[in-house]
Order: C-alpha cells, then structure tokens, then sequence
C-alpha cells in the first residue's frame, strides 16, 4: 500500500541539499567579489593622490646646503654634507616645505591622511580621498657608481589594508 504523506525519499533529499549548496556557494561568491570590483576605483585615486605628492617632492630644493647661486652643491662640493634634517613647520603644511627633508616629517607614525593631504594640495573632492593614509620617508643614500642620492618612499594605505607604493630617486644635479 503506497502512502501519499510518506514524506521525503532518501534520494529527493540529497538532490534538495546539492541544489541548496550550489546555489549558497554561487550567492557567496557574488558577495565575496563585491569589494574587489571597487579596487580599480581606489587604486586610481591612490595614484591620483600619489602623482599630486610626487610632483610638489620634485619641486623642492634638495637640500638645506644647497647654493644654487653659488653653484655649491651638497655631497659633490667636500666642505657641504647632506644632512637629513626638516626645518618645516608640519602644521603649516605642504606650503612650507622648501627642501627633500622636510617631506620625512610625514614617515612612519607621523602619516598624514588623505584629505587633509588633499587639502594643502588644493585637490578637487578632497573627501574622497578620507579613506587613505600617506607617508613619505626620506633617505640619504649611494648608488653603485657612488654619487649620493635621496630615496624618497611614497606610501599610501586604504582603510581595507590595500597598499600602493612609489619610490623616486632625487640626484643632487642642481
């Protein structure tokens, strides 16, 4: 005799939770990707902000000991030495930077965010850069040839973890 409310078959009941798996596996996966698909987004602002800072780093004097008129020049002239030291006020801001070192008072613990970093760069939409941290460290070093050099290390961090990292190379050559 055959029952109409026997229930589920061992094998209707199996099929039932392979569909329900694959489905919640296809669902979690829509989900998972949903950040990644902004990353292009915040990776181009990064380097927007990036290419804003690299240009004021560019055009700083590079260093204290620098006489342009005089034609003397740090670590080529032996009686003038490259000292690392900023004589920036950092409260004053981008403004007052005048040389390479004082980009280093931004390294390690002393980051700047991003919009206030907009900000002193007159950047359009600076809250869209809130979500970013900046740091620039600089430092004194040689090449192989042995001509000094700063190595100034341009980091910028998203709130996420994601880091974009830029380093230029400044030659002493005016």
């Amino acid at each position: 005799m055959w029952r109409a409310n026997a229930g589920l078959s061992l094998l209707e009941y199996v099929i039932g939770l392979a569909i329900l798996a694959i489905v919640l596996v296809g669902a979690g996966l829509f989900f998972v990707s949903q950040p990644r698909q902004l990353d292009p987004v915040f990776q181009f602002r990064a380097v927007s902000l990036a290419e804003a800072l690299a240009e004021q780093v560019l055009a700083v004097q590079y260093d204290d000991n620098n006489n342009p008129q005089a034609q003397v020049r740090c670590d080529i002239d032996e009686d003038v030495n490259c000292l690392n030291s900023a004589t920036a006020d950092v409260s004053s801001g981008i403004k007052s930077f005048e040389h390479l070192d004082d980009f280093h008072l931004w390294c390690d613990e002393n980051a700047i965010t991003g919009d206030a970093l907009a900000a002193q760069l007159a950047l359009t939409q600076q809250q869209l850069y809130a979500r970013y941290t900046v740091e620039t460290c600089v430092t004194l070093e040689t090449d192989d040839a042995g001509t000094a050099f700063k190595k100034v290390l341009i980091a910028i961090a998203d709130q996420n973890g994601a880091d974009v990292s830029f380093t230029l190379h400044r030659y002493n050559i005016r």
